[in-house]
């Protein structure tokens, strides 16, 4: 009899996010087995118990998927778990820190073909600013702009946040943002209108620039909002828009648009934990190369 396909889901969180869970079930897992407020001395018992308990031959049965709010944290477990695994008992393992690497690489995939689109060249070659950059999206969009070489700004309302955030960045991709506090919408917009593309990748029902202040600025510019909770991060940015020319030369993304292709980046790896025929590694780089596969770049 065939083993039943486990994924044991680890957060540092007080809870596992009940998104995850369902899009595992979906995916095809037998079961999901969630763990809250693990920190990463908890990961290489955690692993142990999991690959030894199933035999050599079970261990593949069984995937690891790394959550919680904080970045570091996460790719700390994630090194945990890869420094205890050894052949022939290994198991899948995939991070996605509060669902911020498959919705940063959803946003990246669909920005950088909007891009072409509309003639600005490659996302590489322009200058990006991430706006409220300090969370997961943020951080994982920054770094991976900034390592596909484009000039890219962070900002938050405080410079201590923005610049821990840089050091974070740089520490854990080797990628290098600018930071820089924005402490109002007048920092920000000024800021704004320096950069060929805007992220907007602040907190659900935070706004941050008026409508008002988005039509002030100059295009060609690409304008994305990853909030789809009212009231939104760009105001007047339906989440539903996709490439919309709301005036001369600014066109924008919404966040159900971004949120469709994360969605989808998401499932298929959760299915590569499920049927690749070596267990995977899935991390930031992985939802990268599946944003832009399915995004046909």
């Amino acid at each position: 009899m065939e083993k039943k396909r486990l994924l044991y889901l680890v957060s540092s969180d007080p809870r596992v996010s009940p998104f995850d869970i369902n899009m595992a079930y979906d995916a095809g897992f037998d079961a999901v087995i969630p763990y809250a407020s693990i920190d990463v001395g908890m990961v290489p018992g955690l692993v142990q118990d999991i690959m030894f308990s199933r035999g050599a031959k079970g261990a593949r049965f069984s995937s690891l998927f790394v959550s919680g709010s904080s970045v570091a944290v996460a790719e700390g477990m994630l090194r945990a778990a890869r420094t205890t695994l050894f052949p022939p008992f290994l198991l899948g393992l995939m991070v996605d820190p509060k669902g911020g690497y498959t919705t940063a690489a959803a946003l990246l995939a669909r920005v950088a073909a909007l891009c072409r689109s509309k003639g600005m060249g490659e996302l590489g070659r322009l200058r990006i600013l991430v706006a409220a950059g300090t969370g997961g999206v943020g951080k994982a969009a920054a770094a991976l702009a900034a390592r596909d070489g484009a000039a890219v700004t962070l900002t938050s309302r405080s410079r201590d946040s923005a610049e821990a955030a840089a050091r974070e960045i740089a520490s854990l991709f080797g990628a290098t943002v600018e930071p820089r506090a924005a402490a109002g919408e007048t920092d920000l917009a000024s800021l704004a209108a320096k950069a060929d593309v805007v992220l907007a990748t602040g907190a659900a029902g935070a706004q941050l620039l008026s409508r008002a202040t988005i039509l002030s600025l100059k295009g060609p510019k690409v304008l994305a909002d990853v909030n789809a909770v009212p009231p939104h991060g760009l105001e007047g940015v339906r989440p539903q828009d996709h490439g919309a020319e709301i005036a001369s030369g600014l066109f924008v993304l919404g966040a159900m648009v971004v949120g469709e292709l994360k969605f989808r980046i998401e499932s298929s790896l959760l299915k590569d934990l499920l049927s690749a025929e070596s267990p995977p590694v899935i991390d930031l780089q992985a939802a990268r190369r599946r944003g832009l596969e399915l995004e046909g770049s």
